[in-house]
């Protein structure tokens, strides 16, 4: 290691940091005006808990598969009543940015009937951690 790298994170807890920081730090897309909303909400501090209860779900249930997916059917109920829906949409499309989590091409039915989704395809996701050593990119539409 050269004395430029961050050490690899130890605990889960500093996992979930990193992996909230990388999805606050990836720009929009240039143009993207639903993008560049989404990442407000992330980037707003009084949603920093929201983001990273989101994030500790997420990627607790994929850390938990031995194929690192995940899908929202899993999380959705372990996630604290408290947060802000808004943020759950936001963090996910940043996490999908960041190459945190990746779409694996699988889908299954959604499961959530409250949002009136049931039965309609979901896609499942695959948790990227090599992406925390990736550099972020430059800049919008960079």
């Amino acid at each position: 290691m050269s004395g430029t790298e961050t050490p690899a994170p130890v605990t889960v807890r500093e996992v979930v940091a990193d992996v909230a920081r990388r999805a606050a730090a990836v720009p929009p897309t240039a143009g993207d005006e639903f993008a560049a909303l989404l990442a407000l909400l992330v980037l707003d501090p009084r949603n920093t808990d929201h983001v990273r209860a989101v994030v500790a779900v997420i990627v607790l249930d994929a850390v938990g598969d031995s194929w690192r997916e995940t899908t929202a059917n899993r999380w959705r109920p372990l996630l604290p009543t408290w947060i802000k829906p808004a943020v759950v949409g936001a963090t996910v499309q940043r996490l999908r940015a960041a190459g945190l989590l990746v779409p694996t091409g699988k889908y299954v039915k959604c499961t959530d009937r409250a949002a009136g989704n049931a039965g309609k395809p979901q896609p499942v996701y695959r948790l990227n951690l090599a992406a925390l050593t990736e550099p972020t990119s430059a800049g919008p539409g960079s």
